[in-house]
């Protein structure tokens, strides 16, 4: 039985990120989701955040708990809260629109997924929950 599990949530961020605390942020994320076991993506757009955990139940758990407490957050919506049977997002991944900085592309775990067209995705229906989500983000930002 597996013990995986996913939560997806959307939240505000209290005051908007510059370049410099997004790089910030997904340095950290990326190294402590990275030993935590946690994968996922996490998308940022004009002060709004929209992230998949997804990892050992009991670590996402914690770590979206740790979230909701965040100052850096508020309006913190769950949108999932399921087991799952496999990862969605097996590379630890976060996704940032329209950054033009050449050293956060180059940081692991740094994904284009908002700056890739979006007719390139494959139809909604045939993809998991968390990914249906994730693109009605992307859509609402393009």
């Amino acid at each position: 039985m597996s013990s995986l599990y996913q939560i997806v949530y959307t939240s505000i961020a209290t005051e908007p990120f510059g370049k410099m605390e997004l790089m910030e942020l997904l340095k950290g994320s990326v190294w402590r989701n990275t030993q935590a076991g946690i994968t996922g993506v996490l998308l940022y757009y004009d002060s709004t955040f929209m992230q998949v955990l997804e990892g050992e139940q009991d670590v996402v758990v914690a770590l979206y708990s740790k979230i909701r407490q965040d100052s850096r957050h508020h309006r913190v919506i769950p949108l999932i809260h399921e087991r799952i049977n496999q990862r969605d997002f097996p590379d630890a991944a976060m996704a940032f629109r329209d950054l033009e900085s050449p050293e956060l592309r180059t940081l692991p775990g740094y994904r284009e997924y908002l700056n890739t067209p979006w007719n390139d995705e494959p139809a909604a229906a045939d993809l998991p929950r968390s990914k249906q989500l994730l693109l009605q983000f992307k859509q609402k930002v393009r």
